[in-house]
């Protein structure tokens, strides 16, 4: 007898088929529900912190304001970790730090102002400068909104002020300043011509002549290494390493910007 043309399929290949079948069926109404439902939903997304939250973060956080302002500007709650020696300094400081909570006990009246502090430094206070790679100028913006929020004033609307322009102050007061407190014609002559000094005596013109750097020609702007008025305000404010230039500490940052004015005009004056 002649064996059967037909082979019976194996039962695994029998049970795979099926699965095969099961799986493609499974797919196809898998598919058909998504039409039917329509777009998956977007993922919702999650709000940006506020500004006023941002600065609470820098003030409590990098930018190092609750060292002695307090956290949250609560000036008796300083940060934990402070060592105590550190906690003395700071009521030891005089001034002693301003509560941002007390508006009225504040002597800044604008957000520009409170920009440049922060940015700057106030002399005669522990508020040292800031740099632009420890603050940027939007994180000290952020700092102008937590600070309004304490106070409990509107928000700041201003832009990161123009440094050659609102650096620049009153260059008539300037002059004076030049040759007055700042002391700077004994080095860089009156009104900035070298070769005019004021009566000094034969043992410091001496000294001034031998300097191995010579004082800045201020006529001269083709040989100043300042670029800027904010480089020149920092000059004037912290002094010039290597150079007679010593900071000049019995200056307030409006007496600096009234000679970064009065320098801008002798600039001026040798074109």
């Amino acid at each position: 007898m002649r064996p059967s043309s037909r082979i019976s399929s194996h039962p695994l290949q029998t049970r795979g088929a099926a699965v095969t079948a099961g799986l493609w069926l499974a797919s196809v109404i898998l598919a058909g529900s998504r039409l039917w439902a329509g777009a998956p939903a977007q993922p919702q997304t999650v709000d940006r912190p506020t500004a006023a939250e941002q600065g609470r973060i820098i003030f409590n956080g990098t930018g190092l304001c609750s060292t002695c302002h307090g956290i949250d500007g609560r000036k008796h709650q300083l940060p934990p970790q402070l060592s105590l020696h550190t906690r003395e300094n700071i009521e030891r400081l005089s001034p002693t730090p301003l509560d941002p909570r007390q508006p009225e006990a504040l002597t800044l009246t604008s957000d520009t102002q409170r920009f440049e502090i922060i940015r700057h430094g106030h002399l005669r206070t522990a508020m040292y400068p800031l740099s632009p790679e420890t603050l940027s100028d939007e994180d000290i913006l952020a700092l102008l909104s937590y600070l309004a929020s304490l106070r409990g004033t509107a928000p700041p609307s201003i832009t990161p002020p123009e440094t050659d322009a609102s650096l620049r102050g009153d260059a008539k007061r300037g002059r004076q300043l030049y040759h007055e407190l700042g002391g700077c014609a004994i080095c860089h002559g009156i009104d900035g011509q070298l070769t005019r000094r004021p009566p000094i005596s034969k043992d410091l013109a001496h000294r001034l002549d031998t300097l191995p750097a010579p004082p800045a020609n201020l006529r001269d702007p083709a040989s100043l290494t300042s670029q800027n008025d904010e480089d020149r305000f920092l000059s004037i404010k912290r002094g010039h390493p290597g150079t007679a230039m010593y900071p000049k500490a019995l200056l307030r940052d409006e007496d600096i910007r009234d000679l970064v004015a009065y320098l801008a005009t002798l600039r001026a004056s040798s074109r």
